[in-house]
């Protein structure tokens, strides 16, 4: 059984993946998002918690990844534009479980 928030923050993600031409679970599951990314999808706080929550169950993993981003000081700015930046960043991803699948659709 998942928690109000846990359960907030899948179908958070559920609707959001409506726009994607694919299974969202299984993006979920085979990609990812960055917590980052969940995070503003639980502005109070409670996306940190349930991802959490969820992890210490086994119904997502999480895994660090480094990678190059574009550090620009305002998002009009393009790739195109000399002087802009490059950085590197490490962000944690996290990854859905079949299990949390198959809870979710209990």
């Amino acid at each position: 059984m998942l928690t109000d928030a846990e359960e907030r923050l899948v179908e958070d993600v559920l609707e959001v993946g409506e726009v994607i031409e694919r299974d969202t679970f299984e993006f979920m599951i085979e990609e990812g998002l960055p917590a980052e990314e969940l995070r503003i999808l639980g502005s109070d706080g409670s996306a940190e918690t349930a991802i959490k929550s969820l992890e210490s169950r086994g119904l997502v993993t999480t895994e660090r990844v480094e990678e190059t981003v574009r550090d620009s000081s305002s998002p009009e700015e393009s790739i195109l534009i000399p002087g802009t930046d490059f950085e590197r960043v490490e962000r944690r991803y996290v990854r859905f479980t079949d299990e949390l699948e198959a809870r979710y659709r209990e």
